[in-house]
C-alpha cells in the first residue's frame, strides 16, 4: 500500500514539472515581439533557399549548352554546320522549311546585299553601313552553304562562322550567324561582325558550343538593299541565358530572286579586304550602302516637307475664305480730337 502512495506522488510530481516545463514554453513562444522574429528568420530563410535555387539552376543553364552543332565544313578560316536544340522534345517543335536546294548565284545574290551597322541606340554614335561579307570570304561560304542547306532537316539551323585576323595586330576576329527558311521567308541572323576574339581556343570552342553567342555585347542592326524586300528586322534571343541577343532579318527572297537579276546585285558593292575600314584608320568615303541609306532619308524627308507645304496651302486658304466672308467696315472719316459742331 506505502510503494503505491510513494507511485501516486512521483506520478503527479512528474505531471506537474511537464505541465510547467510546457507552461514555460507556451509564455517564450508567446511573449511580444519573440513569434514576429522567428517568423521573419523563417521568411528570411525560405527566400535565402529559393534564390540559391535559382542561382543554381542559372549556373547549369549556362554552363551546359541548349544547341548541338554537327559541322559540315570545318577548317581553320571556316565553318558552316547544322544546328539543333539539345532537347529532343524541344527540336521537334521547331518546324523549318527545308531541305533546301540552293544555286550559288541566288545565294550570292542575297549576301552580298546584306550590310551591317553598329551603335544603334541613342546615346550611341553609329557608324556607317558596312558590308557583312567580302568578296573572298563569299567564294568559300557559298558553297558550304549550299551543300548544309541541302543536308538540313526542319528542326536545324544552318549556322556559320569566318574566321579572319585584324590588320597589323593580327588578333583573331570572327562574323558568325544563322539561316532558315520558314513560312517561305528567308531568315538570317548575325551575332558577332569582325568581333575580336581574346582568346583563340576559347573563342573557337564558344562558336562551336553555341554559334549564336555574341562575343561581345554591341548593338547593332542588320540590313538589306533594296530594303522593298525587307518583311521585318528585329532583335532575336535564341541564344538563351544572358547572352546578348542577335540581330535577325526576314526577307520575301523569292521576290527578290524574281525581279532582280541574281548576278548583278545593286546596294552594295562587292568588298575586298582592303575595303574594310579598319578602327584606326581615317574616315573612309562613303560606300554604296550608306549611300543608299542617305537616299532613303532624303526621300522621307520630301515627303515630309510635301506633306507640311499641304498643310501650310490649307490654312492660307482657309484665311483667304474667312476674309472674303466677313463683311468689310468703311473707314471712319470723325477724329477724336475734333470738336463737334
Amino acid at each position: 500500500m506505502r510503494d503505491r502512495i510513494r507511485i501516486s506522488r512521483w506520478t503527479r510530481r512528474g505531471e506537474w514539472r511537464v505541465r510547467e516545463a510546457a507552461t514555460r514554453r507556451l509564455k517564450i513562444n508567446t511573449a511580444p515581439g519573440k513569434n514576429h522574429i522567428r517568423k521573419g528568420r523563417a521568411h528570411e530563410y525560405l527566400m535565402n533557399g529559393i534564390i540559391a535555387g535559382i542561382l543554381l539552376v542559372l549556373s547549369v543553364g549556362c554552363t551546359s549548352s541548349i544547341f548541338i552543332t554537327r559541322p559540315v565544313e570545318d577548317e581553320p578560316s571556316l565553318l558552316v554546320g547544322l544546328t539543333t536544340y539539345h532537347d529532343k522534345v524541344r527540336a521537334a517543335e521547331v518546324r523549318h522549311d527545308h531541305p533546301v536546294d540552293w544555286s550559288a548565284a541566288d545565294l550570292q545574290a542575297i549576301l552580298k546585299r546584306l550590310a551591317i551597322q553598329e551603335g544603334i541606340g541613342l546615346l550611341d554614335s553609329s557608324s556607317p553601313p558596312q558590308a557583312v561579307f567580302a568578296l573572298e570570304d563569299l567564294t568559300t561560304l557559298t558553297p558550304a552553304l549550299q551543300e548544309t542547306f541541302k543536308l538540313a532537316t526542319p528542326s536545324d539551323w544552318i549556322v556559320f562562322a569566318v574566321w579572319g585576323s585584324s590588320g597589323t595586330s593580327q588578333a583573331l576576329e570572327v562574323t558568325s550567324g544563322g539561316m532558315y527558311l520558314q513560312d517561305q521567308r528567308l531568315h538570317i541572323m548575325l551575332a558577332n561582325h569582325r568581333e575580336r576574339v581574346s582568346s583563340e581556343q576559347k573563342g573557337i570552342q564558344a562558336i562551336h558550343n553555341n554559334p549564336f553567342r555574341a562575343m561581345k555585347d554591341v548593338k547593332r542592326r542588320l540590313m538589306f538593299y533594296p530594303t522593298s524586300y525587307v518583311i521585318e528586322s528585329r532583335s532575336n534571343w535564341i541564344a538563351g541565358g544572358f547572352d546578348s541577343p542577335v540581330s535577325e532579318l526576314i526577307l520575301d527572297y523569292q521576290a527578290l530572286l524574281a525581279t532582280k537579276s541574281p548576278d548583278t546585285p545593286t546596294g552594295i558593292k562587292e568588298v575586298t579586304a582592303s575595303d574594310i575600314p579598319k578602327a584606326d584608320s581615317t574616315p573612309a568615303r562613303s560606300t554604296d550602302a550608306e549611300v543608299g541609306v542617305l537616299k532613303e532619308e532624303i526621300t522621307n524627308l520630301k515627303e515630309e516637307l510635301s506633306r507640311l507645304q499641304q498643310q501650310i496651302n490649307q490654312q492660307a486658304e482657309k484665311r483667304s475664305r474667312t476674309k472674303v466672308s466677313s463683311p468689310t467696315r468703311p473707314p471712319s472719316t470723325s477724329y477724336p480730337n475734333q470738336p463737334s459742331p
